[in-house]
């Protein structure tokens, strides 16, 4: 769509095999792997102590956490059965597109046009006439 013409068959099921299933592996892969050849980090030859080591992975875990946790709490918010929550939760919203009606073409074109609040947002302008 973003630019002008279908796919192929072949390139949308390889899109589709690569984020359903090739990168979800790989990077399961990775993981794995990174976790069973851990070495505590050192500096030369001196080591890290394991407060320090154990710092770095409170803060890895603080910023990851919030991936699934907001992602269950969308899911459990959400209205219908199950399967109903997750094409809601993983679908954009009814009035996404461009905000600008220049910006929409053919595709957001004809939605109802939903303009949100300014929000006291200032647009600049290099026209000096309006001085």
């Amino acid at each position: 769509m973003m630019i002008g013409t279908r796919s192929s068959l072949f390139f949308c099921l390889w899109w589709r095999a690569c984020w359903f299933f090739i990168s979800p592996a790989v990077i399961t892969v990775i993981l794995v792997w990174s976790l069973l050849t851990f070495h505590p980090p050192s500096y030369g030859t001196v080591q890290y102590p394991a407060w320090g080591v154990a710092l770095g992975w409170c803060m890895i875990a603080f910023c990851l956490i919030w991936i699934p946790l907001v992602a269950v709490w969308k899911i459990l918010n959400a209205q219908g059965n199950p399967w109903q929550r997750m094409c809601a939760v993983c679908s954009p919203v009814e009035g996404w597109g461009p905000y600008l009606e220049v910006h929409r073409g053919e595709r957001y074109y004809r939605k109802n046009s939903l303009h949100l609040p300014d929000n006291n947002v200032y647009h600049i302008s290099n026209n000096l006439t309006r001085l």
